[in-house]
C-alpha cells in the first residue's frame, strides 16, 4: 500500500499519472492527422518513419513511458511490501519498454503496402519485442493489484478493468479467426491500459488510509 496519501510526491503522481494516460492514449489523434493510416492499420503505423506526424506519435509516447517511470519512482519511497514494490517495478519497466518501442518505430506499414521480411528489418524484431513485454508488464501490475484488492471494499474498478483486459482477448481471438477491423481491438486496448495508468496511484491507497502528516 501507499502509506502517505496526501503527501506532495503523491499528489504529483496523480497528475502525472493522468497525463501519462492521456498521452499514451494518442490514436484519435492520428484519424485527425494521419486518416489513411488510423482507417486501416495499427497504432504503431503511425509512428512509421515517413509517415506524417510521426515524430508527433513517437514524442507523445515516449513522453507517457517517461512520466511512468517518474511516477513508479515517486511512489516507490512510499510502498509498503514487496507486492507493490512489484507492481511499481512492473509499471515502471512498462514505461521503459515503451518509449523504446516509440523509439524503434516501424519501417514499413503492413496495411499500406508489401513489407519485406522480419529478416530485412531487424529493428522490427526490438520494436515487436518491446511492444509485447511493456503490455505484459502493465498487465501483471493491474493483475497484481486486482489480486490483493479482491476481498477489501471498493475494488469496483478494478473488477470492471479486469473483465475489460478479458473482453479485449475475446476481440483479440475473434479477429485472429475472422478478418476484420482488428485495429479497432488495438484502440479499445489503449484506451484500458490508458484508463490503468491514470488509476493506478490511487489503486494503490487503501480506503482507510490516514495522512501521515
Amino acid at each position: 500500500m501507499i502509506t502517505m496519501r496526501n503527501s506532495l510526491s503523491f499528489r504529483v503522481s496523480i497528475v502525472l499519472a493522468i497525463v501519462a494516460g492521456l498521452a499514451y492514449c494518442s490514436w484519435p489523434l492520428g484519424y485527425i492527422l494521419n486518416p489513411l493510416v488510423s482507417r486501416r492499420g495499427l497504432a504503431s503505423e503511425l509512428e512509421a518513419l515517413h509517415q506524417p506526424y510521426n515524430w508527433l506519435f513517437i514524442m507523445l509516447d515516449v513522453l507517457a513511458g517517461a512520466l511512468t517511470v517518474a511516477v513508479a519512482r515517486l511512489l516507490w519511497r512510499q510502498a509498503d511490501g514487496l507486492m507493490y514494490r512489484v507492481v511499481l517495478a512492473n509499471f515502471a519497466l512498462f514505461g521503459l519498454l515503451t518509449a523504446i518501442d516509440a523509439l524503434v518505430p516501424m519501417s514499413c506499414e503492413p496495411s499500406l503496402t508489401s513489407c519485406p521480411s522480419l529478416s530485412h528489418q531487424p529493428l522490427l524484431i526490438l520494436h515487436g519485442i518491446a511492444s509485447i513485454a511493456a503490455s505484459i508488464c502493465l498487465f501483471l501490475s493491474a493483475v497484481l493489484v486486482w489480486w490483493q484488492k479482491r476481498k477489501q471494499r471498493g475494488t469496483v474498478i478494478m473488477s470492471l478493468l479486469m473483465a475489460g483486459w478479458t473482453l479485449f482477448g475475446v476481440f483479440s481471438l475473434y479477429f485472429f479467426f475472422r478478418p476484420g477491423p482488428g485495429y479497432l481491438a488495438q484502440h479499445y486496448y489503449i484506451t484500458l491500459c490508458s484508463v490503468w495508468i491514470m488509476v493506478l496511484p490511487s489503486m494503490l491507497v487503501p480506503r482507510n488510509v490516514e495522512s501521515l502528516e
